[in-house]
């Protein structure tokens, strides 16, 4: 255990925290020095259940359960017994330390169905705050002289990011720079902030790789930075220009449009929004919700907000529009044409000729917010020059946001079989004539 890893271990045997985030550059070894830790207290505490989480199943397993936490402590060691299927490690003294995905509707189940005394994620910017919140309500096992810990670590997003909101500034989550809040158990948190030169076994041919990384990707892997991630699909996006904290007045008598694309594992999302005189769209409220049946997300719908609304949905789930339909909200078919609807919203974006965009957001919609920053440009495989996909991560409010904005730009031909004989997708210049 090298100097950092020492001042890590002393961090968290401190009984005045619960609440942890270490951060920063790749191979590091803060996550080590996290297992290293929970395992010891699996031994030393009888009865103990630790639970050790990523966001998608099959990463936890590969990462978490091969290859970190078998390697650390090899089957048979101390007694320890691994069962596969339930990927759980066993101990003599009845502790047991389960590895799982919280993508998974049966597992995230199974998880909130037990208490535990310690919650390690990892990774945890893949992960939502409304997820997080929810684990820890499972952080309540009560062990006799222990002290119950959340402990979280990840390389670094953008300052936006929900988790430097809480681990590193300790404050609340909120998408409004101008007005945020402090933790309410803000002293119960700690943070260390790690870089690859803290580890002094790390191979120097890892450590030149990670010092030839190109830019953003250097500051974040090599030097542990937030920062803002370049290849994003909306860069024009800034908060300070498109983002407001209540409607105009007599927005109540603005025409409504909601969008909504669905997901159970993951996320549903459902947008309000308005259109001023002048053409403006106003996103003002989201509903955004995983493992939640159609039935009970449109009684939610439908008591936030009365009033006429024309509402679009993601055509290729047949099914969840109808449920919908049998609860009382008809829905259109929205247009899933992802480059001409990246395009219509980076127009609405841009500033127009009075110096406002045609787009704005209420700072309450954090998710959507979030995934702003997060939504980026797949890369093209080397030789190839296929057409600009956005990676499909982070992206239900986007999709929701397209599906909104061409249903407010293109009314007269939203719905019908093909666009008109004028209109060719794909030209921003062409997409212009119809604003």
């Amino acid at each position: 255990m090298f100097s950092k890893q020492k001042d890590a271990w002393k961090l968290l045997e401190d009984p005045a925290f619960r609440r942890y985030l270490f951060d920063g550059g790749a191979r590091s070894g803060k996550t080590d020095v996290i297992l290293v830790w929970l395992i010891k207290e699996a031994m030393t505490r009888p009865g103990a259940r630790i639970l050790i989480a990523r966001w998608r199943l099959d990463h936890a397993r590969t990462t978490l359960w091969n290859l970190s936490l078998k390697k650390i402590l090899p089957p048979g060691i101390g007694g320890v017994r691994y069962h596969e299927s339930a990927m759980e490690a066993r101990f003599p003294n009845g502790s047991m330390i389960r590895v799982g995905g919280l993508d998974d509707a049966e597992r995230v189940d199974k998880i909130l169905g037990d208490e535990y005394l310690h919650i390690f994620i990892n990774e945890a910017t893949q992960v939502s705050w409304d997820t997080v919140t929810k684990v820890m309500t499972r952080l309540s096992q009560q062990i006799a002289g222990a002290v119950r810990k959340l402990i979280l670590d990840c390389n670094p997003k953008g300052p936006q990011h929900w988790l430097h909101q809480v681990g590193v500034q300790h404050v609340q989550p909120s998408a409004d720079r101008r007005s945020v809040q402090p933790l309410p158990d803000a002293a119960a948190w700690a943070r260390m902030h790690w870089t690859p030169y803290d580890n002094p076994y790390l191979p120097d041919d890892t450590l030149r790789t990670l010092e030839a990384l190109p830019g953003i990707m250097r500051r974040r892997m090599l030097n542990g930075e937030w920062c803002n991630n370049e290849g994003t699909v909306y860069p024009m996006f800034d908060p300070d220009l498109h983002c407001v904290d209540e409607m105009p007045p007599g927005s109540e008598d603005w025409p409504r449009y909601r969008s909504i694309d669905f997901g159970f594992t993951n996320p549903f999302c459902c947008l309000w929004g308005a259109v001023d005189g002048d053409g403006r769209l106003w996103v003002y409220r989201e509903l955004y919700r995983r493992e939640t049946q159609i039935a009970e997300l449109a009684e939610i719908i439908k008591a936030t907000e009365h009033g006429h609304f024309r509402t679009v949905a993601d055509p290729e789930d047949s099914g969840a529009r109808d449920a919908l339909a049998n609860a009382g909200i008809d829905t259109m078919e929205a247009d899933k044409a992802v480059s001409v609807g990246i395009q219509a919203v980076q127009l609405r974006l841009v500033k127009a000729g009075d110096d406002r965009p045609r787009l704005f957001i209420h700072s309450g919609c954090i998710n959507m917010i979030s995934e702003f920053f997060e939504y980026r440009w797949a890369k093209n495989k080397e030789g190839r020059n296929g057409d600009e996909k956005p990676v499909k991560d982070s992206d239900h409010a986007m999709n929701a946001l397209r599906y909104m904005v061409r249903a407010v730009d293109n009314p007269a031909v939203y719905g019908a079989a093909a666009a008109p004989a004028e209109f060719k997708p794909g030209s921003a210049r062409d997409l212009a004539r119809y604003f």
